[in-house]
């Protein structure tokens, strides 16, 4: 019967939540932007949960596990869908370029801090510690747009080209983050203890791959006959269900599967402009469910975590800057490019908390520091980005209200 409540009580959250699209014009952009992203739920989920009216007990949590496998493998399927490799190669080549080395620059810089900030004020095991350095190393390589979407439906300015570069930058750096993510997995593909085994890890992946490309087909062989859009929709679930379900059975990730499989019907099915049409308009709900269940189970402890917090914030806040400045420095553009380009890219979203719940589901004993440092870290980073961005624009000038058009959110 709890089950049964708690079920109903998220998915009237969900359904209101998802057609809320009003955004108070009169508050400050960094408030809204914590708006836009949907933080807000994780807290309701606070509420309900253990350290509020423990609604979403660790029991009622297990129950709710598959549809986190089932959320993760929707958001991965999405993800993959946004890359038409033909669309991408019309842009300038030195924006992945760009985009490359920020990533790799922040990735290097983050793990470590993480790394030796736990030896230094925790007493973790040397994996555990490992582990964690670079599952937040991995969720520190994604930018959110959703920054980015609130100046450019707030303010007119010249430099538009900028904006276009951290644009693509944002959109293309959860690749990167998927990269190293895959590779933590790949180094400890089952549990932390588990010393590193090659065969073991090629195993793993193969898998994931296998399953992925499975999914992929499934979906574009049932694409090819003709349909109805509720008999789509079908196709579309029952692809998610598959690829998440054979992961939850196999104890593989459902984001890195979703993806996989996004990423092929994306390059190989004609429908992909459709599918993708239906999954944005549904992603919010799912979204929504899941920062709420993320909400339910986190612990927040006011000890050594939140000093890592400041540690992983301001590490973060470097890597952007010096891997932008590096890159850009490295392939010139025909552009202006302040050197501080990069602190327009702090904005984390919702990739990042996926990634992290990710490694949550496989890591429960590592999700309360994980979840802590994302979410604390995300909120000051939603607050402050629009304001950095703003610094970094040519002239800009407010919209009137008739000017300013309907901001629709977009977690991945």
């Amino acid at each position: 019967m709890k089950l049964l409540i708690t079920i109903i009580i998220i998915t009237i959250i969900a359904l209101i939540g998802s057609r809320l699209t009003f955004l108070n014009r009169k508050l400050p952009l960094g408030f809204r932007n914590i708006i836009f992203t949907g933080t807000e739920y994780i807290f309701m989920g606070v509420l309900l949960g253990k350290m509020g009216l423990n609604l979403i007990d660790p029991k009622i949590l297990a129950s709710l596990q598959p549809f986190l496998f089932f959320g993760l493998s929707w958001i991965g399927f999405l993800f993959g869908l946004q890359f038409d490799f033909k669309s991408i190669k019309n842009l300038p080549r030195f924006f992945f370029s760009i985009s490359a080395i920020q990533a790799l620059v922040t990735f290097i810089i983050v793990t470590p801090v993480i790394f030796f900030s736990f030896k230094i004020f925790s007493s973790l095991p040397h994996n555990t510690i490992l582990i964690i350095s670079l599952a937040l190393g991995s969720a520190s390589v994604c930018s959110a747009q959703s920054a980015l979407a609130i100046v450019c439906n707030n303010y007119r300015f010249n430099n538009r080209k900028l904006f276009k570069l951290l644009n693509y930058i944002s959109g293309i750096d959860g690749i990167f983050a998927l990269t190293f993510f895959s590779l933590t997995f790949f180094i400890f593909p089952f549990s932390v203890s588990t010393k590193f085994d090659l065969m073991n890890s090629l195993e793993w992946i193969l898998l994931a791959l296998i399953i992925g490309m499975v999914s992929a087909f499934i979906f574009i062989i049932l694409s090819k006959t003709k349909f109805s859009q509720q008999e789509f929709v079908v196709f579309i679930v029952g692809t998610v269900l598959f690829g998440g379900g054979l992961a939850m059975k196999t104890n593989h990730s459902p984001l890195l599967i979703g993806i996989i499989c996004g990423l092929i019907t994306a390059n190989f099915c004609r429908h992909r402009l459709r599918a993708l049409e239906i999954m944005i308009h549904s992603e919010k709900s799912i979204y929504i469910i899941i920062l709420v269940i993320i909400g339910a189970g986190w612990s927040l402890k006011f000890d050594f975590i939140l000093i890592i917090t400041g540690f992983y914030f301001l590490s973060r806040l470097l890597g952007k800057l010096g891997g932008v400045w590096a890159a850009t420095r490295s392939f010139k553009s025909d552009f202006s490019v302040p050197w501080t380009s990069g602190l327009g890219l702090l904005s984390e979203g919702g990739f990042a908390v996926a990634i992290i719940i990710s490694f949550s589901i496989f890591y429960p004993s590592l999700s309360d520091y994980l979840v802590t440092v994302v979410i604390l870290s995300m909120i000051l980073n939603e607050l402050i980005s629009p304001t950095l961005i703003l610094s970094h624009l040519e002239n800009p000038k407010p919209l009137d209200f008739k000017e300013q058009p309907n901001i629709t959110q977009q977690k991945t």
